[in-house]
């Protein structure tokens, strides 16, 4: 969708999954983004890179009924009435 006297801006990427950018890679507050995972990221004042944000796998209805809701580091599981069963989340 490229509109003509304007200049598209091209984020430093990678398209292998897992990888993100090195410190030495970014400038700070320059983004990245792996476009295979989804994940945005930023560096920092502190020369940090930081995860933004990243894309969800859908909403998948389990063989019991409960319907689950998966992402990089959540899993939530809720009953057909829309209560929380279970909810485990992954740090780091």
């Amino acid at each position: 969708m490229a509109a003509s006297g304007f200049t598209p801006i091209q984020l430093y990427y990678s398209s292998t999954t897992t990888n993100a950018p090195l410190a030495a890679n970014l400038l700070s507050g320059e983004l990245a983004i792996n476009i295979t995972d989804g994940k945005l990221f930023y560096k920092d004042n502190a020369g940090v890179v930081q995860t933004i944000g990243w894309k969800v796998t859908p909403i998948t209805a389990g063989g019991t009924g409960a319907t689950t809701i998966a992402g990089a580091q959540t899993n939530l599981q809720v009953d057909p009435a829309g209560t929380a069963v279970a909810l485990s989340i992954a740090l780091g």
